[in-house]
């Protein structure tokens, strides 16, 4: 039979061989080192080669080039990825930049068309992008609401789509895809809202779905399972299924080529009670585990979990890095995370067995890592719910000992660099909360008395940049930071270490002792990692300003200094550099005086019980207190203007601002709780306006 989609993909291929023949690069020396990979490298080590900028000469180091990026401002999760020397990145809702890594021009845009609303979990990972993947002339990008889209490299314009989950279902796209052999893999989110998690692997050059892995089993009424790793999961289920999800696999993922596997790590599941979401017990595979499979068919191979039967979210998606490092005189084959959990594990990548797992901060929930079983031991009373106070207070925190943000291995030193925090969370039974039936409590006692900022005793003590050494388990050396939620992080050969924090500094340190030897005040927020590429023999350091994600939303008291609020862009550094950045802009942050203030202190109280139940803080900050009113998609809710206040009500049961992502709560909250929650937010209005009052004075 004639095969009119083969001739298509056929003529496509040669239509982008071509593209690529006739492009230019930026420049053609041969010398040139581009950033082609999310992690530099299918290994994930995020540890460049290039040595001009080197411990001895950093502190040359000056601004080449800026630009902002021409977007909503939420501030920017992605990896730069540079071929040929352009930069291909990526900012909220998916938008797609190709830009001069020589003057930081602008090439092309690229906007999905992203649609808000779907569910609440398309509705706030919309605001994050963690980057693209690019190989054969192609840009490849996930967006929020489930699509990957492959475009061309040097047009910017749209060569294939793929629908790769459904966004009503509480499925969205915040990772950046990789792609190996011909294959783009990209996983998706979110668990806590109950999406079901997977792996896909598409062709390249077509879009064809070639395999699906999924995380967790599904009904078996509704047919078979997949394959037989899901009814090995089963078994580990109450009913032999998860009924509400889980396993997403949002972030890590990485390529082996060694083994032809794909490593993934995965997301938690809800109810976050494990009571309540497998009666019974079990271990409820593959939730928080690191998953290998074939990357050729997807069938299984084999798995490690991190947290079995978890109760705390403490997943296992953060970053994975492969490396050869020898331990006990013996060369292993290691893969290498330090999950939400505390414990920094080196697994042998041939075939998941456990060489060690040693705690990177403080930890309370488990004693250690029981290395025979690989089973945590856990502390007697870290499960809340069978606590008569049905609380416990555990460090790490729900946000994890680490979270999204890349660590980096240096071959040179040995060394592991980790973006970590030491925080405590209170967990609680409340069958009201959105988030599975239990509270946390966010900041925990890290907040001053009007939970306006940190007290001034915490800060400086629940950040750090970690030296870790994966051969004896232990920190060689510390860095603390101001504020917890701090960048990525990069290391190269010139015995450099480069990282943003969270106050708007962007540092160099010396890879072997630490020592910070380099800083540079770029105004903002810094979350994302750096990267470092080569053009025309000169090395360029890059930096993507402007924190994004829960270090914006959720908790921007721990991810956001006040003298960090500069806008997102992206930031070049070099010896040569004799650019500077301009002076900041003044952000209008007058505060609106909100209507007449609540009488009833018990109305207010209520109302902020229903800000935290209902997750309202997962978009709006915890404890209702934002970082910037400026130019993002959303708002700080203290600064709400009277047409707001005018409409509240229908915006959170009617569904009035819906297409811009804010769902309606019709059926969720009654119209006695709206009362109370805007008495809330009024009270937090008034406290904001009162000091501005003040300072005027």
């Amino acid at each position: 039979m004639f095969n009119t989609n083969s001739v298509v993909a056929h003529f496509s291929s040669i239509f982008i061989l071509l593209a690529m023949l006739q492009a230019q690069p930026i420049s053609a020396n041969s010398k040139d080192v581009d950033w082609p990979q999310h992690g530099l490298s299918h290994m994930e080590q995020r540890f460049s080669p290039l040595h001009q900028v080197t411990d001895r000469n950093v502190g040359k180091l000056r601004l080449d080039w800026y630009m902002d990026v021409p977007s909503i401002d939420d501030g920017l999760a992605a990896t730069p990825i540079i071929e040929n020397g352009i930069i291909y990145m990526t900012s909220s809702f998916a938008n797609v930049f190709a830009i001069n890594g020589k003057t930081g021009e602008l090439i092309w845009k690229f906007s999905p068309g992203t649609t808000s609303g779907a569910s609440f979990s398309n509705s706030w990972s919309s605001r994050v992008n963690r980057g693209v993947a690019v190989s054969d002339g192609r840009v490849f990008v996930g967006t929020p609401d489930c699509r990957l889209i492959a475009l061309h490299a040097t047009e910017g314009t749209k060569l294939w789509e793929k629908q790769t989950c459904d966004p009503s279902a509480e499925y969205s796209i915040t990772g950046a895809p990789r792609v190996a052999k011909g294959k783009v893999f990209i996983g998706n989110g979110i668990s806590d809202f109950g999406a079901r998690g997977y792996v896909s692997a598409f062709d390249a050059a077509s879009g064809d779905l070639i395999w699906r892995f999924w995380n967790v089993p599904g009904n078996p009424e509704e047919g078979e399972y997949e394959n037989e790793a899901m009814g090995m999961a089963a078994k580990t289920w109450a009913d032999g299924w998860a009924k509400n999800g889980g396993g997403s696999a949002w972030d890590a993922i990485v390529y082996d080529e060694e083994f032809n596997q794909l490593y993934f790590g995965t997301d938690s599941s809800i109810p976050y009670n494990p009571q309540v979401r497998s009666p019974g017990g079990g271990d409820n595979l593959f939730t928080n585990s690191i998953v290998a499979v074939d990357a050729d068919t997807g069938k299984y191979k084999w798995h490690y979990q991190t947290v079995p039967n978890d109760a705390w979210d403490y997943n296992a998606a953060s970053h994975i890095i492969l490396a050869d490092i020898k331990i006990s005189g013996k060369k292993r084959k290691a893969l290498m995370q330090a999950p939400k959990n505390g414990f920094f594990y080196v697994i042998d990548r041939k075939n998941g067995e456990l060489i060690s797992a040693e705690p990177y901060i403080g930890v309370n929930w488990a004693s250690h890592i029981d290395l025979k079983t690989g089973r945590p031991v856990e502390s007697p009373s870290a499960r809340y719910y069978k606590n008569k106070s049905l609380r416990a207070d555990l460090t790490p925190s729900l946000i994890g000992g680490h979270n999204w943000h890349p660590m980096s291995y240096s071959k040179q030193t040995g060394l592991v660099y980790i973006p970590a925090h030491e925080l405590k969370t209170s967990y609680y039974i409340n069958p009201n909360a959105a988030l599975g039936g239990v509270m946390f409590d966010w900041y925990g006692n890290d907040l001053n008395k009007d939970k306006t900022d940190l007290k001034p005793e915490v800060k400086g003590k629940i950040g750090r940049l970690i030296g870790w050494d994966p051969v004896k388990g232990k920190a060689k050396w510390q860095v603390d930071h101001e504020l917890p939620m701090n960048g990525g992080v990069m290391s190269t050969a010139g015995n450099l270490v480069f990282q943003g924090t969270a106050t708007g500094s962007f540092n160099a340190y010396a890879a072997d002792t630490g020592k910070k030897i380099w800083s540079y005040d770029v105004q903002a927020s810094v979350q994302a990692p750096p990267v470092t590429y080569k053009i025309d023999g000169k090395q360029y350091i890059l930096a993507s300003v402007g924190g994004g994600g829960i270090a914006r939303f959720m908790v921007p008291l721990y991810g956001t200094g006040k003298k960090a609020l500069g806008p997102s862009r992206l930031v070049a550094f070099s010896l040569e550099g004799d650019a500077d950045l301009p002076q900041l802009k003044k952000i209008s942050n007058v505060v609106p005086e909100p209507p007449v203030k609540p009488s009833s202190t018990e109305l207010v109280k209520r109302g902020e019980q229903i800000f935290e139940e209902a997750a309202c803080g997962l978009c709006h900050g915890s404890v209702a207190v934002g970082r910037r009113p400026g130019n993002t998609s959303v708002r700080d809710l203290r600064y709400m203007t009277p047409e707001v206040h005018s409409q509240f009500k229908n915006i959170v049961l009617g569904g009035a601002f819906r297409p811009l992502g804010m769902l309606p709560f019709e059926g969720v909250l009654t119209e006695e709780d709206v009362d109370a929650l805007y008495a809330f937010i009024i009270s937090r209005q008034w406290e904001l306006f009162e000091k501005q009052k003040v300072g005027k004075k």
